[in-house]
This record gives structure tokens, sequence and C-alpha cells, in this order.
């Protein structure tokens, strides 16, 4: 496993990459970690080849000169889909992470109690995909959970919408959706159901996705997607 550790306190950097290091071994995961005091060296990595980074790991505030959410979004831009886990002392940006499609967010001196709870989403999400089966009128497809972004009610049967393309499934919204479960998905508004790991951005009455696809989001739903996204952030 490949990661990056963008980080300026060259110590906390070290004390980072032990604690991943030997949460990845007890899985038998062999870790590579190469660190970055700098946002724009980590950026030079990726204009001159690419990476194959699994995961970086972001301060927030790089030596006061660098703002680590300014450029997760740049590394956006250059189509990098790594996840991101912010780990920093600045509590209060952990919102602003949405618009970056930040996987996690670690306090520093929370780390010990924080970092195990982020690194096991960050282990099922690499190494533990779910799969369900989306079954159509002449076909039937199996299909990793990861990549669906949302699905929503049509009449009788489900529109699975992917990062590749819609799928029509025949059963319910209601029986589909029992197969995607609580961890990986939200309701969003009645019969529409999104992917917690998808969320771009969260608006009055919308959410917007990562492909910026918007749904609706009704009141009554709405204090559980951001609680959902929270808790995905937080690794509550």
């Amino acid at each position: 496993m490949k990661i990056a550790i963008c980080e300026d306190d060259a110590d906390f950097a070290e004390r980072l990459t032990k604690s991943v290091t030997d949460f990845f071994a007890e899985k038998d995961i062999e870790v590579e970690a190469e660190h970055y005091s700098s946002g724009a060296q980590l950026l030079k990595q990726f204009d001159a080849e690419s990476s194959g980074y699994e995961a970086i790991f972001m301060d927030i505030n790089l030596g006061g000169k660098e703002d680590g959410m300014a450029l997760t979004a740049k590394l956006r831009e250059v189509c990098v889909a790594a996840p991101v886990i912010f780990v920093t002392s600045l509590e209060n940006r952990a919102v602003d992470g949405y618009d970056v499609g930040a996987f996690g967010f670690v306090v520093k001196k929370n780390l010990n109690e924080k970092l195990p709870k982020v690194l096991t989403k960050l282990w099922k999400e690499l190494y533990c995909k779910r799969f369900v089966a989306v079954t159509g009128k002449d076909f039937t497809e199996i299909i990793g959970t990861d990549i669906i972004i949302c699905a929503q009610s049509q009449g009788r049967s489900t529109i699975v919408h992917t990062s590749d393309r819609n799928y029509e499934d025949t059963r319910a919204i209601g029986q589909f959706a029992e197969l995607l479960g609580t961890d990986e998905f939200v309701e969003a508004h009645k019969s529409v159901f999104v992917n917690i790991s998808k969320i771009k951005r969260i608006n009055t009455d919308t959410v917007v996705m990562c492909d910026d696809t918007s749904v609706p989001l009704s009141r009554r739903n709405r204090k559980n997607v951001m609680f959902a996204v929270m808790k995905r952030l937080g690794g509550k």
C-alpha cells in the first residue's frame, strides 16, 4: 500500500507514518509511505508522473504558508482520486472537507483515539469492497457498491446511477436499498438513496454528488445526511 503524508512537522509525520504502518501491518498489508513537507513538493510529484498513491494524509496548515484544503482542490483538478484524510489541529475546518471530497478528518490531539477508526474505514474502502447484483429485465450484473452514486425510485423499479452508466433494476427502491447498507448509503429524500462517500456538497434542499448530479434533499432527512457525512469524515 503506497501512501503520501503531506506534513511540515517532521516529528509528527514520523509518528503518523508509524501509526498507519502498524495498523495495516496487523492486517498483513505492507505500507510504503512517502513524506512531503510542503504542498508544492506533493503537487510536483503529480505533475511529474502518476504516483500510484492509495491514500493521502494531509495537514491543513502547512507551515502557515499553504492551505491543505486548497492543495487538495488542486489535486482534484488534476484528477487525483485517492482518498484524502486531513490530520490537523484546526478542528473548525471539518465541514470544508465536503468541497474537496475528503475521506476523513482527524484532529491531531485526538490522534490515538480517532485515527484507528478512520483507518478501519480506509481498509474497508480499499480492501473489503462490497458488491450487489443489479437485475434488469434481461440481465444481471454484479457491480461494486463503491461505484454507485445514488439509487432512486422510478415507478415500480429502481434507477441505479453509477460513475459509468445508469441501470434499471426491476425491484422497488425499498427492496434494493436493503442491499446497500446504512454504513455506505443514506436516504436524502423519499425513495432517493445517496452514497455518502460521493457527496460533494449539501445545500438547503439538494445534495450535489461527485459527478455534479443534484438530487433532492428533504428537510426531514437533511439532519441524517449531515450526520452521516460528519460521521464519515470524523471516523466516529
